[in-house]
């Protein structure tokens, strides 16, 4: 009896799947790689054929064992293609180590582009011809373009992209005003150097609402002569430069600026204009201060900042901890109400050789109005561990009337010994009974601490 209940259950469940239309069926495929999508031809024959209906295709083979080849690969995509009913596709992603046959990429892209693409994801590892590639760069219909690939774009004759919002780019590509101005409603933009370097980067662009400009190199001081970001509507800007050496930078004000994650490195050429960077972004809410950059504010000859008079949330990084520029900063954020330090040091990164400038706890003749009357939580993602960072400790404490709360994170190994951790549940306990004694403005505010692993990502 039990045996046939579960017989009814699976044929029951087989005829409601086997009831849903094609239509549906696709939609739930198409959320599916494409070798994955076909093999569900073998699950009976309601499947048999549903693949062939698709207008997204992913074909992204990396690590995928039954495909081993280059040239088994290019047969799979062409197999597809070729047998696919509808002539129009939507959405269109390839990714592949290496490409042996020189005429594929002209094939498929002659099959992508056309008048529904949408989307376009294109990324190979040693394939750099740009053969076929000229009609994706006139695609009415395209929303979404992102290339992972070092493709030579400087002769492409015409770049018209009417409906472009999103643009994903290598540094191989060079980001010029013929591409910006090819894409006149252009939203997010991301460039992420990692290959082969534009020694201009010019980005004038009225629409843009999100920028990132992402140094990811492996070797030293690769040089960009000038950076130009000109985008009035810009309300989200992420710029890390770890090892590139950007001798200009021409930048204008962002009105519309929501938030901004800014990593620079304490190159001598930077000094002179991150302060003006920061000064750009007076009108964020939200706003991340890495420590490479900390480091530039510190060095420059006359730090002067402007009034973050829209400025809720604060996060900075020390490499080497400074209270003076964080007293600046502070006096600057009128309405600040979340204050969040990183005062982990820089043993694991590249710069942390780099002598500290002198720095010791001076008592502020005033207090920062946001520290009396708005700063509600505070965060230290480090215990305190000099008495300079101690001082600051205690004088928020003393002086902040509005806060609710102060959170401290102490960092554990979690493949410690036994005994190391019982050693660091009891240096917290210290900790936390040291604080209790402090003095606080504040009737309501409580101390919170947590364990947890070292934080490597500064920017969430």
């Amino acid at each position: 009896m039990a045996e046939t209940s579960t017989a009814t259950k699976r044929d029951m469940g087989t005829d409601i799947i086997s009831s849903l239309p094609d239509t549906l069926l696709c939609h739930i495929l198409s959320f599916l790689p494409t070798l994955d999508a076909v093999r569900t031809s073998f699950l009976s024959r309601r499947w048999r054929h549903l693949w062939k209906d698709l207008q997204v295709f992913d074909f992204d083979i990396r690590g995928r064992g039954i495909i081993r080849s280059s040239e088994s690969f290019v047969l799979f995509v062409d197999t597809v293609l070729s047998q696919r009913r509808f002539p129009d596709i939507r959405k269109f992603s390839l990714f592949c180590e290496r490409l042996d046959d020189p005429n594929a990429f002209r094939r498929w892209m002659h099959a992508a582009v056309g008048p529904c693409l949408q989307e376009i994801y294109l990324g190979f590892g040693d394939y750099k011809s740009r053969d076929g590639i000229d009609g994706l760069f006139t695609c009415d219909s395209l929303v979404s373009l992102s290339l992972q690939s070092d493709f030579d774009l400087n002769d492409v004759p015409s770049i018209h992209l009417p409906l472009l919002k999103n643009l994903e780019l290598p540094s191989g590509v060079s980001v010029n005003s013929k591409l910006i101005s090819g894409c006149p409603v252009l939203e997010n933009l991301s460039f992420f150097a990692s290959g082969r370097l534009c020694p201009k980067i010019s980005l004038l662009s009225p629409s843009l609402k999100r920028l990132e400009l992402i140094d990811e190199r492996e070797y030293k001081h690769p040089i960009i002569n000038e950076i130009q970001i000109d985008a009035p509507n810009l309300e989200f800007l992420r710029i890390y430069l770890d090892e590139t050496c950007a001798k200009t930078f021409i930048i204008s004000n962002f009105p519309n600026i929501m938030e901004a994650f800014i990593e620079i490195a304490p190159m001598a050429e930077h000094v002179d204009w991150v302060p003006k960077l920061v000064r750009a972004l007076s009108n964020s809410k939200k706003l991340y201060l890495g420590g490479y950059t900390i480091e530039c504010l510190v060095r420059a000859p006359y730090l002067r900042l402007p009034e973050f008079s829209c400025l809720r949330h604060l996060s900075i990084w020390f490499i080497n901890f400074n209270s003076r520029v964080l007293i600046k900063l502070l006096r600057c954020c009128p309405k600040l109400q979340v204050l969040d330090i990183d005062n982990t040091g820089g043993d694991e990164i590249p710069w942390h050789h780099i002598p500290p400038v002198p720095s010791r706890w001076t008592q502020p003749a005033s207090v920062p109005g946001c520290v009396m009357s708005r700063l509600k939580i505070v965060e230290f993602r480090r215990c305190p561990d000099s008495s300079e960072q101690w001082e600051l400790f205690a004088y928020i404490l003393q002086n902040a009337l509005a806060l609710k709360e102060i959170i401290i994170y102490t960092y554990n190994n979690p493949w410690a010994k036994e005994t190391d951790t019982v050693s660091h549940e009891k240096q917290k306990e210290h900790i936390l009974k040291e604080i209790s004694v402090f003095p606080r403005a504040s009737s309501i505010c409580r101390v919170e601490e947590f364990t947890c692993r070292k934080r490597y990502d500064y920017s969430d």
